[in-house]
């Protein structure tokens, strides 16, 4: 691809999406980043997603929205500058009239962020909003971007009040997953994601995700839908035919239990970490357009209703707690909530929640790519657990 709006037509020709991934791409640019024709887009593309950055390209084209596309591959700690002198030759500071929109399309690795804002410098008296999609592909645009992040804002909200006005309870799942579970929002910050922009922060897709540091947490959890690892791994990474359970007792993994052994591989590798054991994450996935899980090691699982939880590197300001170079999310594929007083909230339920988001001064944050975010192979990242 070249800098300018022009797209490779025989790739989209030779074996191009069907409908429902066509509708996806213009769903994403109408209801997340809201693309008007008085905007300028910014498309950086890793190689390996070419063809999703494509067919996005081939969308602001037929809208004639100004869009500029840049290998994101050529971009390093050693190239800022060139890639920033590059980049301001294709796209002028001064000619930007509305927003300036950044999509980063990328598949399994991600090129860290304070390399794209130093990159972006040349444009620091614009608005920016930047926006980055991992593993993307079909199945991205299929599920993980039907829901509005307007319908993702409610039901984070929704939730959040109901599991902030708790300190104590319990989550089944159908599986057979039974966990006690206690609460610290006075220690531990709660994480949402719903998709909405914040200035400064880079938005993450899919949406659709609120999570916090349990303050104790014991029992069995049995991960029936999927994983989701910062290691990088090319396994099928579905496990409705082979859960894994895990014994947990006061935050601490001391235990598991699965019939397929490269999984049981994937975590005795993940396990010979520091801190790999430890519970660092209680999360609930809240994108209702997400109806399956997929192979791929992605956010997409993370975002399907119901219940996950992340070991080792935990969720909160990176040093608060302890150092772990793994993050790996296990999901099952629901829950229902248990709060004394309160009736059972079971996650097909999620879909009728509704309120007012609290605030980051309330302590919920929201969740962007600069260390809040979990699920991520980082180019800075030499961990390898395949």
């Amino acid at each position: 691809m070249s800098t300018s709006a022009s797209v490779d037509n025989g790739l989209i020709e030779q074996g191009g999406p069907d409908e429902h991934v066509w509708q996806g791409v213009s769903l994403m640019l109408d209801q997340y980043l809201r693309v008007r024709h008085d905007d300028q887009v910014l498309v950086l593309y890793a190689r390996n997603a070419r063809r999703p950055a494509a067919w996005v390209a081939a969308e602001l084209n037929i809208r004639e929205v100004p869009t500029v596309l840049m290998d994101l591959d050529t971009l390093s700690d050693a190239t800022i500058t060139t890639f920033a002198d590059k980049l301001r030759k294709s796209l002028d500071p001064k000619k930007i009239a509305a927003r300036l929109l950044v999509l980063c399309i990328e598949y399994d690795v991600v090129t860290p962020s304070p390399w794209i804002r130093r990159a972006l410098e040349p444009f620091s008296d614009a608005k920016i909003e930047t926006f980055r999609t991992i593993m993307t592909g079909e199945e991205f645009f299929r599920q993980g971007v039907t829901t509005p992040p307007g319908t993702l804002n409610n039901i984070n909200a929704g939730l959040l009040q109901v599991l902030r006005s708790a300190e104590k309870f319990k989550v089944r799942t159908t599986s057979g997953s039974e966990l006690d579970i206690t609460l610290d929002p006075s220690r531990y910050r709660w994480v949402s994601n719903r998709g909405i922009p914040r200035e400064g922060a880079f938005v993450l897709l899919p949406a659709g995700e609120v999570a916090t540091f349990p303050a104790h947490i014991s029992g069995r959890f049995v991960a029936d839908g999927a994983f989701n690892s910062t290691a990088h791994t090319k396994l099928d990474a579905r496990l409705e035919n082979h859960p894994v359970t895990f014994e947990i007792e006061n935050g601490v993994m001391m235990n598991y239990h699965c019939e397929n052994a490269s999984v049981r591989k994937l975590i005795e590798r993940c396990l010979r970490l520091p801190n790999a054991d430890r519970v660092g994450e209680l999360g609930f996935g809240t994108n209702i357009g997400i109806q399956q899980f997929i192979p791929l090691n992605s956010h997409l699982n993370e975002r399907f209703p119901g219940l996950h939880i992340g070991f080792g590197q935990s969720n909160q300001v990176k040093g608060q707690l302890y150092s772990c170079d793994v993050h790996i999310d296990f999901i099952a594929s629901d829950c229902t909530i248990e709060i004394q007083g309160n009736p059972p909230l079971n996650s097909k339920e999620f879909k009728n929640l509704t309120g007012q988001h609290p605030a980051i001064e309330a302590g919920v944050f929201d969740e962007d790519l600069d260390g809040d975010c979990c699920g991520l192979f980082s180019a800075y990242d030499s961990t390898q657990c395949q």
